[in-house]
């Protein structure tokens, strides 16, 4: 996109025309009055402040308000960027189309809390716009979609207790095929068949920023979204959260907005189901039985051994040590404050990601796994463009680039299919 000035009337651009293999492109005058316009309206109909929008799609406050005055005009790449932030597309902001929130939006935003922060409304208001593509391209590569899922499992009582959390996450865990076996930060990928799961920021405050929700897509099917601006181990201890709202939950409601600590005796339950199902009591008593007797339970060199027994993040085992009174309150709070990355490293192990405070989750991370390969089918078939791809994610034509990078095996990695190979007998 280029100008002639800073307040010029209009601008050159080239638009893409279809899609895939039918892309075609034209050269248009853009009327940047329009444009500014536009973009200032798609952003008040999102219910966004300048600054909450300049803050999801990486930009400077002041930028973004020299975009919508018209003073500068953004590139085509930052404004396909902030039309999926408003749940458009760049054609519907040059063309001067207004839309009004989408349907998943407004249900999202009508179950929210008055004091819902920004970042989460951002943060929903991209959720929309990413499952809508989903479903669009579901339907252009000719599959099918679930609609409105109904939950295998009986709906839990309105005040069920630790008892009725142990059972059923116990029969959820058979029913995700783990049984007793570690789960963590996995947990991502074994639920990919049961939710689409997408990790996006819904803020940092407490009061105004929920730690995720979930939402039963009228097309979609169950969905879930995790709070990513929350360390990793507690976005594994909300996911498991928000399957117990999906199975349990989601017989009555499609929709359930969770909050840190609130009151609600579904929030309470959700909570006992997630300590059980990452680690259940069983379990844990068997494996503190089987210890030698000379450990000390209440030592953190054996919560390090434990929490990767259970694949878990130190600060969960603790807590779950404490919940089930195998420690005192008093070894509970000696215990917190030890390193555990520290200790791990003392001891031989490799450091638990989920132990750290700050976690950087990679872009790709963000999007269900059953997402990422719908589009790289739809980049093959020629269904879509790469660049149509960045769009439909919001990435970058590198990290679309990534997504469909197939690098060469190591000799190390040969050597090792080899020598399957060598043992093996291919039916003819």
């Amino acid at each position: 996109m280029t100008t002639s000035g800073a307040l010029a009337s209009s601008v050159t651009c080239w638009r893409a025309m279809g899609h895939g293999c039918n892309m075609a492109w034209e050269v248009v005058r853009v009327d940047t009055t329009r444009l500014a316009e536009g973009l200032r309206r798609a952003r008040e109909g999102s219910r966004l402040s300048q600054e909450a929008a300049a803050g999801a799609v990486g930009l400077n406050r002041v930028v973004l308000s020299y975009y919508e005055s018209g003073k500068r005009q953004p590139s085509l790449s930052t404004l396909s960027t902030l039309a999926g932030l408003y749940g458009l597309t760049a054609a519907d902001l040059l063309a001067g189309v207004e839309r009004p929130l989408s349907e998943a939006t407004e249900v999202l935003f009508r179950a929210a809390p008055a004091n819902l922060g920004e970042r989460a409304r951002t943060g929903m208001g991209q959720f929309s716009s990413l499952v809508r593509s989903y479903v669009e391209l579901v339907e252009d590569m000719g599959g099918q979609l679930p609609g409105k899922q109904a939950s295998p499992f009986s709906e839990a009582r309105p005040k069920a207790g630790w008892r009725e959390a142990a059972r059923l996450a116990r029969e959820v865990r058979e029913h995700l095929g783990v049984d007793e076996g570690p789960i963590g930060d996995h947990l991502f990928e074994i639920v990919g068949d049961v939710a689409l799961v997408f990790r996006l920021p819904l803020g940092e405050r407490p009061e105004s920023s929920p730690s995720g929700f979930f939402y039963n897509h009228p097309r979609a099917g169950f969905c879930i979204v995790v709070n990513s601006e929350m360390t990793l181990g507690r976005q594994v201890f909300t996911l498991a959260h928000e399957i117990a709202h999906a199975l349990f939950h989601s017989h009555g409601v499609d929709v359930w907005i969770s909050f840190p600590g609130a009151p609600s005796a579904r929030e309470r339950f959700a909570d006992l189901f997630a300590g059980e199902l990452l680690v259940p009591a069983d379990a844990l008593a068997k494996a503190v039985d089987e210890l030698g007797v000379w450990e000390d339970i209440a030592d953190p060199i054996v919560t390090v051994h434990l929490q990767r027994h259970f694949g878990v993040s130190y600060a969960t085992l603790l807590v779950r040590l404490r919940q089930e009174h195998l420690i005192t309150q008093k070894q509970y709070e000696d215990a917190r404050q030890i390193s555990p990355s520290k200790l791990a490293v003392a001891m031989g192990y490799e450091v638990n990601p989920a132990d750290l405070g700050v976690y950087e989750l990679r872009p790709l991370d963000r999007f269900p796994a059953r997402m990422l390969r719908l589009v790289h089918r739809a980049i093959s078939k020629g269904v879509v463009t790469r660049g149509d791809a960045a769009e439909i994610l919001g990435l970058s034509l590198e990290e679309v680039l990534r997504l469909l990078d197939r690098p060469r095996a190591h000799k190390s990695e040969l050597r090792a299919l080899e020598e399957i190979e060598g043992g093996a007998r291919f039916r003819r």
